[in-house]
């Protein structure tokens, strides 16, 4: 920089009063420089909320061993004792994330951001990764990549056994990450990239998981953190509640199969387990029955695929196994009349949603449908879609399709919040809502 400085002034400036001048040019262009990189690393304003106390594992949980997540001194440790990855009751799609690590010579952990409750986070949904490589080069695997996916912009982790920050603000398809104060990722997009053991094996980034849990990795050493904290910048933050239906096992004492098709849990390379229906037409149903509800799932389906999440259903009496009578949030994005997030045949997204396409065959995305008296609801990835007066039915059971032989539909930690819309926190919410 300095000499590009001297070599844009004309050379009777530099000497004397020139030298000076010189002087003050290259402090004001490294302070604005520094400027650039720290500015954004501590932002003002907005709600933060505390995710570690300093004192428990309050409001965290773990399919590992939680023996081996250790709260001591006002931080958290991994034992490296098998505590796979510490996760977050509630799920985030856009937010804020700070936190502070230390990690020890030859360290290895990671951030995972939208992963879910099973399989590995790291590309359910991704991984910031912590890692301890001072003075390298970038690369998809050193401290700062998403792992696997995108490289950071220059190499900041501090050497080993010394603390670290990080910012890390997703929303929508766009990630920023700062690491001790430099922005390491600038507006990098949730694109192609990403695979998962090799490149042989793509995982793209633009296809996994948009909404999902914070956690930490336990990667078979010890890592310290402290200073974690969030600002939930969702369109429609999890409000809790939520109680899992199907999440590692088909219970057939809870569900009953109609028509053709076939239903199993099964479980994909990174370990996640999805409740996949496949041909078809056929259905099924949860035997319990519903009223005023929220239910929430992760969806894929395959290239002209079709289904739906049916809401507020029953089976035909004179024919069970024949299309149901109810409510069907559509999954099929190739009708132009009921794309995904249409009330099949009964309504669909007003105004400037009218026919806008939220999905894409062959990605996750985030569905959710809200029944409350005759208000029915839906929403993709947090975005409003239908919002309508629908009076037919008044409850049911949940059920999914599979619509057609070749057809192959994923389902991923369906959980269901029961509504009890004569209370006052629910009858705020709901107005709101209709807003």
């Amino acid at each position: 920089m300095d000499r590009t400085l001297t070599t844009s002034l004309p050379r009777t400036v530099v000497g004397g009063v020139g030298r000076l001048a010189l002087c003050l040019l290259v402090s004001i262009a490294s302070h604005a420089i520094a400027q650039r990189s720290t500015q954004s690393d501590t932002p003002a304003g907005g709600e933060w909320t505390v995710l570690f106390d300093g004192e428990s594992l309050d409001g965290w949980t773990t399919s590992g061993n939680r023996e081996a997540w250790l709260v001591k001194d006002g931080e958290l440790h991994t034992t490296g004792n098998g505590g796979w990855w510490l996760r977050t009751e509630k799920m985030y799609r856009d937010f804020d994330l700070m936190l502070e690590f230390n990690v020890p010579r030859n360290g290895n952990s990671g951030i995972g951001i939208r992963g879910s409750a099973t399989g590995d986070p790291a590309f359910t949904g991704m991984e910031v990764q912590i890692y301890d490589n001072h003075g390298d080069k970038p690369g998809l695997n050193t401290c700062g990549a998403v792992y696997n996916a995108i490289a950071p912009r220059e190499t900041a982790v501090n050497p080993a056994g010394q603390w670290n920050s990080y910012r890390i603000r997703l929303v929508g398809d766009t990630l920023d990450v700062w690491l001790n104060g430099v922005h390491i990722h600038d507006a990098a997009r949730l694109d192609e990239r990403g695979f998962f053991r090799s490149p042989d094996q793509p995982i793209p980034l633009n296809a996994r998981l948009t909404t999902g849990y914070i956690a930490l990795q336990d990667h078979g050493n010890p890592v310290r953190f402290r200073n974690i904290k969030i600002r939930d910048l969702s369109p429609d933050p999890d409000v809790g509640g939520f109680t899992p239906v199907f999440r590692t096992s088909l219970d057939e004492s809870a569900w009953t199969k109609r028509g053709g098709g076939s239903w199993t849990a099964e479980t994909d390379q990174v370990g996640a387990v999805n409740l996949t229906g496949r041909d078809g037409p056929g259905h099924l149903f949860t035997d319990r029955v519903f009223e005023d509800f929220e239910v929430r799932a992760f969806v894929r389906v395959n290239t002209r695929g079709n289904s739906g999440l049916y809401v507020r259903v029953r089976p035909k009496p004179d024919n069970p196994d024949d299309w149901p009578d109810g409510y069907e949030a559509q999954i099929d994005n190739d009708d132009p009349n009921n794309w995904t997030g249409c009330i099949y045949g009964r309504a669909r997204p007003r105004g400037t949603m009218d026919k806008t396409l939220q999905t894409r065959d062959g990605a996750w995305f985030d569905y959710r449908v809200r029944c409350v008296g005759d208000h029915v609801q839906t929403w993709i990835n947090g975005v409003p879609m239908v919002d309508a007066m629908l009076e037919e039915y008044a409850d049911g059971h949940i059920a999914f399709q599979t619509h057609h032989p070749g057809n192959v539909i994923e389902y991923r930690e369906v959980e269901v919040r029961e509504i009890r819309a004569d209370t006052p926190d629910e009858a705020a919410r709901g107005a709101e809502i209709a807003q």
